[in-house]
């Protein structure tokens, strides 16, 4: 593909991407998210459906470097939505697990995330809906590839 078509594909992407993004990620915020953000719903919901899980293993999931891990936690755990748990056979291995209280705000944000985006999607047409998130995967996977390829 020549290079003039190519930047022109960025830019289009770059200006949907970042309005459709930081528009929904408002909505959702100012709407559903009562007193988390995002970024933390979105650790609380890795950890709810994945935990226990250990911190190296939640850095690399949410893509956070192993520094900020901990404040993150720490604001969780301080609201009380999530714990910390030793490993007893392995006292280096700290796992993050949901509290019943975690798991109740996940499972009750998940619900009106899901109601609120649903009234969104009905927009689509079902066929272009499913064609966009395959080509989401198709992106996430060839970047996926590309990055271990590039780290060997």
């Amino acid at each position: 593909m020549e290079r003039e078509k190519i930047k022109l594909l960025i830019k289009r992407y770059e200006d949907v991407y970042l309005f459709a993004t930081k528009r929904i990620s408002s909505l959702i915020s100012e709407n559903v998210l009562d007193d988390l953000s995002l970024e933390q719903f979105s650790m609380l919901r890795k950890v709810h459906f994945e935990g226990p899980i250990r911190a190296s293993e939640l850095t690399e999931i949410l893509n956070v470097n192993k520094s900020a891990i901990a404040v993150k936690v720490d604001k969780l755990e301080s609201k009380g939505l999530i714990s910390r748990e030793r490993d007893q056979n392995d006292r280096r291995n700290v796992y993050i697990t949901a509290t019943e209280q975690g798991k109740q705000v996940c499972e009750e944000v998940e619900f009106k995330i899901e109601k609120f985006v649903s009234h969104y999607l009905k927009e689509l047409d079902p066929e272009d809906l499913e064609q966009f998130i395959n080509l989401y995967e198709k992106i996430t996977y060839i970047i996926q590839n590309s990055k271990e390829e590039s780290t060997e």
